[in-house]
């Protein structure tokens, strides 16, 4: 069963269009935006299983430089 997540970013102010870029170059990424509010930048992406999910978000997301923080929505249907 694929796993489809919404990650939520909180991005550096000079790295945000660097890092939607490095977000969108990821094969799990489906969708990836700037947004206005509490988070900078929305993700929708679909993964095989939760740890191909928590590999995704600890292994990549948080080391792209310029990720201040990250909040995992995980769909539930």
């Amino acid at each position: 069963m694929t796993v489809v997540a919404f990650i939520m970013l909180k991005v550096r102010t000079d790295s945000t269009r660097e890092v939607l870029e490095k977000v969108k170059s990821f094969r799990e990424t489906k969708q990836a935006h700037i947004i206005f509010g509490a988070y900078d930048m929305i993700v929708k992406a679909e993964f095989k299983d939760n740890d191909d999910m928590s590999r995704f978000v600890v292994d990549k997301l948080k080391s792209i430089d310029g990720v201040l923080d990250t909040a995992t929505n995980v769909c539930a249907l």
